[in-house]
């Protein structure tokens, strides 16, 4: 194979279908960035203020987005051309010329929230000579579409962040593809320790409230707990229920002595999400309303955790990175972070909070915890690591197709 890889990564920065005007000929053709402003002379047309309003990047607060892509840009081992998918004009070019690319790569954002462009465009991946790989975001959603396209293009690696066990389960159509666990990791140049920081905040917590229609209620428990009992503790907790870019994420975790948390995703996956999507549909479009207990009662009790979507989040990683502690909810983490080395583990059900906070409480245990794990996860779990793993396995796979083709063209030869 060539000494770096001509390789097109398709990504994305809208959520839901193109905008022609914004994606196509603001950002593509004229070159305006997110945050840009109208020319000075056109800024009282409204309809003109209202088009570059959405010249911003729906995915900024989701930091493995940037994080994945920028560890693909860096690879010593690949020459990279980004395109945005929802960029017609650049979309219809680089798959026009699909065939002078080593390697293609979807981005978990490219295939997250809307798969219709990819869809329809589909039949084109037909031109490529070089392997397909898909990454899958929001693995729990569209995945009937998903998969569809997975076996239509017929991808040759699909990447999951799920355990490998439950990938497998989910994605057995998917029969041509080699399913790959290669869950997030660490950015290390964004998310780093910064000297001499002043850790005010004891608890730290910045994230969405999971809608009821996840299924269970074990994370925003633990959230609740330290918002109402946390000063009474005498820990100076900062609980904020929001989404914020990954530079002011990186400042908050700087600024804590730990954050807590649990494992990313849901217990039903169900019906190959089909039970989830359901919930999803009455919770979001029929009764915003509705309690954990209506969705639950309605969806879930009589259900058993038949394919768990549990997983390890791009969050678990960013505090490591900062060397700020963290106090998680038990769990497997795909068997990365072990509990009570890595994170001071709370029982799901919160019996042991108190001795949590005790272990909390003992500094020298906790700074050994901190730089334990940001070592481990430094020669090991980085987004780096994960890019040479996975051309490491597409390097592999190309050499035994080779191999086997040539056994067979000498099997032939001695036949003739």
């Amino acid at each position: 194979m060539k000494e770096r890889l001509s390789t097109l990564y398709l990504d994305c920065k809208r959520a839901g279908p193109p905008n022609f005007i914004v994606d196509t000929v603001l950002r593509g053709v004229l070159g305006y960035q997110d945050g840009d402003r109208p020319p000075r002379l056109l800024r009282n047309n409204a309809r003109l203020q209202a088009l570059f309003a959405e010249l911003h990047d729906p995915y900024a607060a989701l930091s493995y987005g940037a994080d994945w892509r920028e560890a693909f840009v860096a690879s010593p081992s690949l020459a990279v051309e980004v395109c945005y998918i929802h960029d017609l004009f650049h979309l219809a070019r680089c798959l026009l010329w699909l065939r002078k690319y080593d390697l293609i790569v979807i981005s978990h954002v490219a295939t997250g929230d809307d798969m219709s462009l990819l869809l329809q465009y589909a039949h084109r991946f037909d031109r490529r000579r070089a392997p397909l790989v898909v990454f899958l975001g929001n693995e729990y959603d569209l995945l009937d579409e998903k998969i569809g396209f997975i076996r239509g293009v017929e991808a040759e690696f699909v990447c999951s962040q799920l355990p490998i066990a439950a990938a497998h389960a989910l994605y057995r159509e998917c029969e041509g593809s080699r399913i790959l666990a290669l869950p997030h990791a660490l950015n290390p140049n964004q998310y780093c320790p910064i000297p001499n920081s002043a850790r005010q905040v004891d608890i730290g917590f910045i994230g969405d409230i999971y809608w009821p229609f996840i299924g269970d209620r074990e994370r925003t428990e633990l959230i609740e707990w330290f918002e109402d009992h946390g000063s009474d503790r005498g820990l100076q907790c900062a609980i904020r229920k929001e989404r914020v870019p990954r530079e002011a994420w990186s400042r908050f975790l700087g600024g804590c002595k730990a954050i807590i948390g649990a494992e990313s995703g849901t217990y039903y996956l169900n019906d190959r999400g089909r039970l989830l999507q359901r919930a999803r549909a009455y919770n979001l479009y029929e009764n915003q309303a509705a309690d954990f207990d209506e969705v639950f009662d309605r969806f879930y009790q009589c259900e058993e955790r038949t394919l768990s979507g549990k997983c390890i989040s791009s969050r678990h990683f960013e505090p490591i990175g900062t060397k700020t502690c963290q106090m998680l909810l038990k769990g497997h983490y795909n068997g990365i972070l072990e509990a009570d080395r890595h994170y001071i583990a709370i029982n799901k059900d919160l019996t042991n909070i108190n001795e949590a906070i005790e272990r909390f409480r003992d500094e020298s245990y906790r700074t050994q915890m901190v730089e334990e794990t940001y070592d481990y996860v430094l020669s090991q779990h980085t987004y780096a690591h994960r890019v040479e793993h996975l051309l490491g396995m597409v390097t592999s796979t190309a050499r035994a197709e080779c191999s086997t083709e040539a056994s067979r063209s000498a099997t032939v030869s001695e036949g003739t």
